[in-house]
């Protein structure tokens, strides 16, 4: 997991060649237009896009969402360890991933997620 205290060239460079690592080079960047994105996608030879207002604002919510659930769970489960090497929160935000995927593309209800979810939580809150 990486995490960034300010957005520049430097470190859009460095997130975009993860992602295309992972991706491959036939991929678009979409991105809000910020300067620092459009140079970096030049500079990597990517293809730059900026998407439309409604897509801003439904990433802007979901960024909203794992926020508020990143600061509730932190709220009533904080880390006590001395050093704490952060592997609970990226275990945080990838059930935060794999909840939003199962309610896009499964069109779950949130109950019945809940309810299928909670016994897995239980199993790695021990383990």
């Amino acid at each position: 997991m990486m995490t960034f205290d300010v957005a520049n060239i430097l470190t859009s460079i460095i997130f975009i060649k993860k992602i295309r690592a992972i991706c491959g080079s036939n991929i678009i960047i979409l991105t809000d237009g910020a300067p620092y994105y459009r140079a970096s996608c030049r500079i990597l030879n990517l293809r730059h896009g900026v998407y439309s207002l409604e897509v801003r604002n439904l990433m802007e919510r979901i960024i909203e969402y794992v926020k508020d659930r990143t600061r509730l769970f932190d709220n009533y489960i904080p880390c006590i360890k001395d050093e704490c090497d952060e592997e609970h929160v990226e275990m945080l935000l990838k059930s935060i991933m794999i909840m939003m995927n199962e309610w896009i593309n499964r069109r779950v209800k949130a109950k019945e997620f809940i309810e299928n979810t909670i016994p897995i939580i239980e199993v790695m809150k021990h383990a």
